[in-house]
């Protein structure tokens, strides 16, 4: 299995939620995160959080609906970590809970920019920075997708159809790695429900959702496999009953 050490890691979206637990399990393994976000005091939020644990982090901003913003912020990274910087982790993702008759074309547009745009501008990104020489060992992208691509509820029509669109899109992804022998590989994450803010919209009770970091084990579980292999998509679901530990 391939360590996380000294490994620098682009974790976009990483001023809160999820994004928070993979860069601060990520920096408990030994890597340095990234922390990129819209948001510049949530990621410097998340960076203390890494410090105060003895980890190592450092924060950008980063639009990832924003092709140029995108451009900066991985030439900034490649910059200054070089061949260390070697993974990207598409956890940056929105929601606009409104039924088809309700949401407006900006509420629409706006979930498809970062949810499935913002993938493809920081892969593809990411892509260029790791040019053709042969590497020891592939690089990682992580593309959070959500068990919402598969799945039909009311009022989430956006999120729903975009997180569909990013499983095709990961599907391509991987395809166009095997053909094109890219030197990356590329995963794909379904979790369930978790306990983050994007979720305080939908009033779920916590029985019902998943720690962030369970799903962050998973991320880590991705970048350490060993080289030949990669996960093609991992759906995680939560099954708790009254009384379980968490």
């Amino acid at each position: 299995m391939r360590t996380l050490d000294q490994r620098a890691v682009l974790v976009t979206g990483g001023g809160s939620g999820l994004g928070r637990a993979i860069s601060r399990r990520l920096a408990a393994a030994g890597a340095h995160p990234v922390v990129a976000d819209v948001d510049p005091e949530g990621a410097e939020a998340t960076v203390g959080l890494v410090l105060e644990a003895g980890g190592s982090a450092s924060s950008c901003l980063l639009d990832v609906t924003d092709p140029r913003s995108v451009a900066e912020a991985v030439a900034a990274t490649a910059a200054r970590f070089g061949e260390r910087f070697d993974a990207l982790i598409n956890n940056a993702g929105t929601d606009r809970g409104a039924g088809i008759l309700e949401i407006s074309d900006q509420q629409w547009q706006d979930v498809l920019a970062v949810n499935q745009s913002g993938p493809l501008y920081t892969t593809r990104q990411f892509l260029k920075t790791l040019g053709a020489g042969e590497r020891r060992y592939p690089a990682d992208v992580v593309n959070v997708i959500s068990i919402s691509a598969i799945t039909v509820g009311a009022d989430a029509a956006a999120y729903n159809s975009s997180k569909a669109a990013l499983a095709m899109l990961t599907k391509i992804m991987q395809r166009e790695a095997y053909e094109y022998r890219w030197p990356a590989r590329i995963h794909g994450l379904m979790p369930s429900a978790m306990n983050t803010p994007m979720m305080d919209q939908w009033q779920l009770s916590d029985e019902v959702m998943m720690d962030p970091d369970t799903v962050a084990s998973a991320v880590e579980f991705m970048l350490t496999l060993p080289p030949d292999t990669f996960v093609q998509n991992l759906v995680i679901n939560s099954r708790r009953e009254p009384g379980w530990p968490r």
